[in-house]
């Protein structure tokens, strides 16, 4: 069983990092070890899961080595415990410095508008964060005047993020099903594993979110990046409706899988960690959620890792996805040097060394692997690796739903055990949905 971190303190202190013996660097190290010596740094970062963990602290210890009298006090928390308390810590004045927040009106946008988080964008000209990442991911931690995408950024991400198919080969072979290569033969296997009394997929709806991953992560499958305009304008807060064909017909389905036993017995008491584990064990014959689980994944080597197969006439589908909670400066570094140490910090997180450790540790990184950079990838990560290469070149990688507006995750919390249970119907599903984006496109006004 995973082992969820609620609180972490990190107090080594070590020796100047190489790497700021650029031009100009010798008066900022002063200014920044000035700074560390005075204060500790407070961090708080979402890594909750034993292998994610393990590779923070690594980071940790790594730049407190590299920087002198620097003291990183860490804080892991789950990311509905971020949720809950971050904006309310910053506002009391005993929150972290830098922190992890989910990007999306209700986290960064909220902030944002408070005066919570400081901009970055000078610390991305001055370490050169956008030759390591697109402009296109870094927008998404964009935000001007309540409006999403645009404007001056406020964040920057280490782990790229894209949900997916997880399937066992083992259980698939012994039940003699073929890999699915259109969302069709999907379908068609689910059957068939129904039929032999293997559970088609495993799910977990207690906690987390596996079942919004999954209608969303369907939806999106059907959806060609030509098309991905509408998307693009929901959760951007620029306008248009949930309330589609698509939206409906994939929360019609998921429910009938629920309904029609499709899911492993039990699910509605399993919370969605508690899944993973189960499918770990070699339980059910699939599951649909993200690379963050890569690290847990690779000690099953039956476990294999692919995009939602696209229905027939959708050449380059789109996969729900982009980059884990962004690295960001909270209001409470309130003076330029420990900006700066914030502003290194964060470069360190998202550097190629950084990179190549995560890769290392079975993990996704968001930042390309230097070019002489030779990790020990494993199967998972490299088919994800492959995936990501892809979704860019194809401008497919997609959005989590409940970044459209602040009260979205709820809503679609609140609702989801409803539409499996069947005690809505997916249009009222989808219905609730639009009219909170509706509500939220009103109060922006």
């Amino acid at each position: 069983m995973k082992r969820t971190v609620k609180s972490i303190s990190i107090l080594p202190a070590y020796g100047l990092r190489a790497a700021v013996a650029l031009a100009g660097a010798a008066l900022l190290s002063f200014g920044l070890s000035t700074a560390a010596r005075a204060d500790d740094l407070a961090v708080w970062d979402d890594q909750t899961y034993e292998g994610q963990s393990a590779v923070i602290e690594q980071l940790n210890k790594e730049f407190e080595a590299a920087h002198p009298g620097v003291t990183i006090k860490r804080t892991a928390r789950t990311f509905d415990d971020m949720k809950l308390t971050l904006k309310l810590a910053v506002s009391a004045g005993d929150g972290p410095v830098i922190t992890k927040v989910n990007q999306g009106a209700g986290d960064m946008g909220a902030m944002v508008k408070e005066g919570l988080l400081l901009p970055v964008d000078d610390y991305i000209k001055q370490y050169g964060w956008d030759k390591l990442q697109s402009d296109s991911v870094l927008a998404r931690d964009r935000w001007e005047d309540g409006k999403f995408g645009v404007g001056k950024t406020y964040g920057i991400s280490g782990l790229g993020e894209i949900v997916g198919l997880f399937y066992n080969k083992k259980i698939l072979a012994d039940a003699g099903v073929a890999l699915p290569q259109t969302f069709e033969e999907l379908l068609a296997d689910l059957d068939k594993l129904k039929e032999k009394g293997v559970p088609p997929f495993m799910m977990g709806s207690a906690k987390q979110h596996l079942a919004l991953h999954m209608i969303g992560a369907i939806d999106q499958a059907h959806i060609d990046a030509s098309n991905r305009a509408e998307l693009d304008d929901l959760i951007y807060g620029r306008g248009g409706s949930w309330n589609t064909k698509g939206n409906i017909e994939s929360a019609k389905l998921v429910q009938q899988w629920a309904q029609g036993g499709y899911f492993f017995p039990g699910y509605e008491g399993i919370s969605g960690d508690d899944a993973v584990q189960l499918f770990i064990s070699g339980q059910g014959a699939f599951l649909i959620s993200g690379t963050w689980y890569f690290g847990d994944m690779q000690h099953n080597p039956d476990i294999g890792f692919m995009a939602i197969p696209a229905p027939k006439g959708v050449s380059k589908p789109m996969s729900v996805g982009g980059v884990d909670l962004a690295w960001a400066i909270t209001s409470l570094a309130k003076t330029k040097p420990t900006q700066d140490l914030a502003g290194a910090y964060i470069d360190y997180m998202v550097s190629e060394k950084a990179a190549e450790t995560w890769a290392n540790a079975g993990y996704l990184p968001a930042t390309s692997l230097a070019a002489d950079a030779k990790p020990k990838l494993t199967p998972l990560l490299t088919s994800g690796i492959e995936m990501w290469k892809t979704l860019n070149a194809n401008d497919a990688l997609g959005h989590y739903p409940d970044w459209s507006s602040p009260t979205m995750l709820k809503t679609i919390d609140d609702n989801t055990p409803l539409l499996l249970s069947g005690n809505i119907t997916p249009e009222a599903f989808v219905d609730a949905m639009d009219k909170d984006y509706q509500a939220y496109l009103k109060d922006k006004k």
